[in-house]
């Protein structure tokens, strides 16, 4: 509808305009939910980066008027068909991350290490509501180290975020062309070997 530029601007110059297109992309997204439900789908997974790695891409009190509220009522519905609802950004979310919590999300992904985003203090913090998901990292360990690397950031992943459950093994963010396949197979080898239960 609007690029993202203009429409951030849109909450200083315009804020009902553009409450007016997050209104209409709320049904418009509870609608597509509810039929990828029908269709059969296990979870919803929204994909909406709401940060860069520096912070999020709007202020604190401009996630709680234009999204909060918004993305808790696809939640919401998506809560009442009995499915889990997955959210992706990417970014710095810290200053954001207890009401993007608070929307009642079931899984929070990349939990980018790229942004300083800490697997550990997010699973401390958060992980008795909250399943972690991500932060191998796909910038540099699996595009451009060794399988020894891979397998150490695997394990490091396991043990900061692993205890307890709540943790599901996956890239900060997706696998990408340059990505090494013998470092995604070693990934995926060193997921099945150190995240059996009990860790």
């Amino acid at each position: 509808m609007r690029n993202m530029e203009n429409f951030l601007l849109d909450y200083y110059k315009n804020p009902t305009f553009a409450r007016k297109i997050v209104e209409t992309s709320t049904e418009y997204n509870i609608e597509l939910a509810k039929a990828m439900i029908d269709l059969g789908a296990d979870a919803i997974m929204s994909g909406d980066d709401y940060a860069y790695n520096q912070g999020p891409m709007m202020s604190p009190k401009h996630f709680k008027e234009f999204v909060f509220p918004y993305l808790k009522k696809i939640v919401d519905a998506v809560h009442r068909r009995g499915i889990p609802f997955l959210k992706h950004t990417d970014g710095y979310l810290w200053p954001i991350l207890d009401d993007l919590v608070n929307t009642g999300i079931d899984a929070l992904h990349p939990i980018d290490p790229q942004a300083k985003m800490s697997l550990k203090d997010v699973k401390e913090k958060y992980g008795d509501t909250l399943c972690v998901m991500g932060n191998v990292d796909v910038t540099n360990v699996l595009p451009l180290g060794t399988v020894e690397e891979t397998v150490g950031d695997v394990k490091r992943c396991i043990k900061e975020a692993a205890g307890g459950g709540g943790y599901v093994l996956s890239s900060s963010n997706s696998i990408h062309d340059a990505v090494k396949v013998e470092n995604f197979k070693a990934m995926i080898r060193a997921a099945r070997r150190y995240g059996k239960y009990p860790i």
